[in-house]
């Protein structure tokens, strides 16, 4: 007799497909598949518009942006924001900055005056220097970058010996004007360069050809040479 029993029932089949669903309101779920896709494709529009009208690069700039502020890297962010905002704004960028700053300064200097028991017009004073101080130093530091600007725009490293010569040459003129400094200290240059070249080349010419065994050298313009030169002249005539 076998171990097995053939006539046992089988609960399932190895390798049986299982069976279909049945009463699934297909239409239903594939209305609600499509409703999903209208608002996810409604929810992107606005930004696939944006980043459409945008050079690829500038659109990789601003995601670089947005993954550092998802992910809560705030220094990177700021320092995004920071540059790309100088950038965008050139020489108005301070200006857009300026209030918010000048309220930190204003709000320091009261806490200062209130600590140092001042009274409300001395505070009122301290705040106007403090203000007064932090336009010079804005203004210096807008110049400073225009400078630097105009060097690096004209091929000088700032820290550089000529574009100190520059800086200089610039400062002695009447408009201040730095790229008409530069041209004349670069005029000057060579012009000294010229007249440098012009006299060693007078210089070479006025050697002549020695004329040795006891009478004295002439070069070619008629002049007697120096004993040095008669010396060398002697020493070549000798083959030493």
């Amino acid at each position: 007799m076998s171990d097995t029993a053939p006539n046992a029932p089988v609960d399932a089949v190895a390798g049986e497909a299982a069976p279909a669903e049945t009463n699934v309101d297909w239409e239903s779920k594939y209305r609600a598949e499509v409703q999903d896709r209208i608002k996810e494709r409604e929810r992107y529009k606005p930004i696939a518009q944006a980043f459409g009208n945008l050079h690829p690069d500038d659109a990789s700039a601003i995601q670089d942006f947005v993954r550092a502020y998802a992910s809560g890297d705030t220094d990177t962010a700021v320092r995004w924001m920071v540059d790309n905002g100088r950038a965008l704004a050139g020489e108005k960028f301070d200006q857009f900055i300026s209030p918010a700053q000048q309220a930190v300064v204003t709000q320091q200097a009261q806490v200062e005056g209130a600590a140092a028991n001042l009274t409300p017009e001395q505070v009122a004073q301290l705040v106007e220097q403090r203000l007064q101080e932090y336009q010079f130093q804005q203004t210096q530091q807008h110049y400073e970058r225009q400078i630097e600007a105009t060097l690096v725009e004209h091929g000088y490293q700032p820290d550089s010996a000529l574009a100190t010569a520059a800086i200089v040459a610039a400062s002695k003129r009447p408009d201040l004007d730095l790229g008409a400094a530069i041209r004349e200290v670069e005029d000057d240059i060579l012009a000294r360069a010229s007249a440098i070249a012009t006299r060693r080349a007078d210089a070479a010419q006025s050697m002549g050809s020695p004329v040795v065994n006891g009478v004295a050298a002439i070069n070619q313009n008629g002049q007697a040479m120096s004993p040095r030169d008669r010396a060398l002249a002697r020493l070549e005539a000798n083959g030493i």
